[in-house]
């Protein structure tokens, strides 16, 4: 009986088997259920990395290649039945393998990303500049299963941050480099580095022996290079010349097909053309040579390359096109220099030429005047003051040519006065040995000075206003004769420092240049008054005015504001007297030696818009000439002088 009870004590009932293998059906359903989930989990990582568009490298503990992406092999070249297994030491350089492997060494004791910069190889042998970072994945313990590397090939945006950096620089350098030699040395260098050639150099074509020569070059060797630069080839000896025929860019990978044909330009260059890059420098639509990079010493050259030389080469064109102009300039400035010198020179001798005998002419005028005073006939003066007018005249124009001379030449004109003092002594030495010391001698040392020598002139303080309020009483009794309007608002104001002669000529000079442009009837203000610290000389004639061609060239000398064939010789103040053209050139050189300033503006009246046009010569007339409502002359010609205080 205890053993029967034992039994049915300890044996499970039939329904105890039951649940238990309920139990074990649902914990297999659940584990069956992890096994997909992990199996599709897996399926949709690796679908995931073989989704990616940049290269993945999966390694375990022990360096070895477990898996890589379809990415890894478009990128590289290598497949996963080359590298699986390996520790993949054929995609990285030489120098580079120990780099990797201490750095993940490092890593895995810090728990941190991997991330740098280097380069890797391709299967075909070309190095590519990669991004890479390394990560570590690990298990649900947290212990380390295999090592993840992620690349993104970056070779492309590192060249193209190189050319952009490079074009900055050459930019840059062009003001740095006024000379051109300098320029392409600086910018072949560049050339060198940036496509990593042998060599860069600049050919030009000298079109008249139909020559190649190298205007710079850039060479690893200092010997060649400069071997080099005094190089000339005939076109047909250089793949230059087939550049220079087609006008198109050339790529040559291999050079080996065409190597007899050039034998003889490389046994002159000094060094094999195994590779090389060319491209046109235009200049509008003319070649004017060839920008070439030989010898890739990193892979082939390719589109890239050839971009980017293009975009220097129209720098070096534009460099070379404006070193051209720039030489032709200074060569014609040096020529007008010349020109210019010369004229100077021969306008100089012209007018100590004419001074002499113009003197004797009005000294014998006069002479001859004295003596016909006896006559009772007088019709003789109006012809002798004629004459004297005239003489006077072309005078007057030699002391305006003679100032400017002596502004332009005072070494010359030191020269000539030391000269000259010498001879005076030796004058006034022979009139005393003959006549005596006395008044001969000193009066004819006195006439040589006076007539030849340039004054020193010394600058003194001068109130302006009374200045101008004494020349305008002594010029106004020469011009009587004229209906003019004249309004002086003459202002104290602070002194102007200056030597009185050519203030002098210059107020004389303005009044009558206002004078003889403004009709009868019209009106001349003239002004002195304190501006902008410092004084102003204001003179404003309501005339005729001047066209905005000859405003241009107002200050260059000898302009005359009237067309030639109106031009006439009257007497001073006249209306269109015609002016010598010279004052204000004179007044603009005094200017630069006085440290004062001198303005112009002018509006033309709209009955005489053209120089050949004339003016009736009153305001009276011009009315009744002008369109009705039209007013009369509104001609306008200001000029100023400010002097600093």
């Amino acid at each position: 009986m205890r053993r029967t009870s034992h039994l049915k004590q300890s044996d499970p009932t039939y329904q105890d088997l039951e649940n238990r293998i309920q139990d074990l059906e649902e914990q297999l359903t659940s584990l069956q259920s992890c096994t997909d989930d992990a199996l599709s989990a897996r399926n949709a990582y690796q679908g995931f990395l073989e989704f990616l568009p940049y290269p993945v490298l999966v390694r375990d503990l022990n360096e070895k290649i477990t898996y890589l992406n379809p990415a890894f092999t478009r990128t590289f070249k290598w497949t996963l039945d080359e590298l699986e297994g390996t520790q993949g030491k054929q995609y990285v350089p030489p120098y580079l393998r120990t780099q990797l492997n201490t750095k993940i060494k490092a890593m895995l004791n810090s728990d941190s990303d991997l991330r740098m910069s280097t380069r890797r190889l391709t299967k075909d042998g070309r190095t590519l500049k990669v991004a890479l970072r390394v990560g570590i994945q690990k298990d649900r313990n947290g212990s380390p299963t295999s090592l993840i590397t992620v690349l993104r090939d970056i070779t492309m945006e590192d060249r193209i941050d190189k050319n952009r950096e490079a074009m900055n620089r050459i930019s840059m350098a062009l003001p740095q480099y006024p000379e051109l030699p300098k320029l392409l040395s600086y910018i072949t260098m560049e050339i060198k580095d940036l496509l990593k050639v042998q060599v860069a150099n600049v050919v030009l074509l000298d079109e008249t022996s139909e020559e190649f020569y190298f205007l710079s070059s850039a060479h690893d060797d200092p010997y060649t290079q400069k071997k080099i630069e005094k190089l000339r080839l005939s076109v047909d000896d250089m793949i230059s010349g087939q550049v220079l025929k087609t006008g198109k860019p050339m790529i040559v990978i291999e050079t080996s097909d065409l190597s007899r044909s050039y034998q003889l330009r490389d046994q002159k260059l000094g060094y094999e053309v195994k590779n090389v890059l060319l491209v046109p420098l235009r200049i509008q639509d003319r070649i004017i040579g060839v920008l070439t990079a030989d010898n890739k010493k990193e892979g082939q050259f390719d589109q890239t390359d050839l971009e980017t030389l293009s975009t220097i080469a129209g720098t070096v064109a534009l460099s070379i096109e404006n070193a051209r102009v720039n030489e032709e300039l200074r060569k014609t400035y040096e020529d007008l220099k010349a020109l210019n010198s010369a004229k100077d020179k021969m306008i100089n001798h012209l007018s100590h030429e004419l001074k002499t005998p113009l003197a004797i002419m009005l000294s014998s005028v006069s002479v001859l005047s004295r003596r016909l005073e006896t006559l009772p006939d007088r019709h003789w003066e109006q012809t002798l003051d004629r004459i004297k007018r005239n003489l006077k005249r072309i005078l007057e124009i030699q002391y305006e040519v003679d100032d400017i001379v002596k502004q332009k030449n005072p070494l010359h004109r030191n020269v000539f006065s030391l000269v000259l003092e010498q001879c005076a002594d030796e004058i006034a030495s022979l009139v005393a040995e003959h006549t005596g010391e006395g008044e001969v001698v000193q009066k004819v040392r006195g006439v040589i000075e006076d007539t030849f020598f340039p004054k020193d002139l010394e600058s003194e303080n001068i109130e302006l206003d009374r200045f101008v309020h004494e020349r305008l009483q002594i010029l106004e009794k020469q011009f009587t004769h004229r209906r003019l309007d004249i309004t002086p608002r003459l202002e104290p104001s602070f002194p102007v420092k200056i030597p009185a002669e050519p203030l002098r000529k210059m107020i004389d000079g303005l009044i009558r240049n206002a004078v003889e442009n403004t009709p009868d009837g019209g009106d001349i203000v003239i002004r002195v008054a304190p501006q902008e610290q410092g004084t102003g000389f204001i003179i404003t004639d309501h005339g005729t005015g001047i066209t905005p061609d000859a405003q241009k060239h107002i200050f260059e000398g000898f302009l005359s504001t009237q067309d030639t064939l109106q031009y006439s010789s009257k007497r001073p103040f006249d209306f269109n007297a015609g002016g010598k053209g010279a004052d204000l050139l004179r007044m603009k050189i005094f200017s630069e030696r006085y440290n004062f300033k001198i303005g112009l503006s002018s509006t033309r009246c709209r009955h005489i818009p053209e120089n050949a046009d004339s003016c009736p010569g009153s305001t009276e007339q011009c009315r009744q000439l002008s369109l009705p409502n039209w007013p009369g002359c509104n001609g306008t010609t200001t000029v100023t002088l400010w002097f600093p205080a």
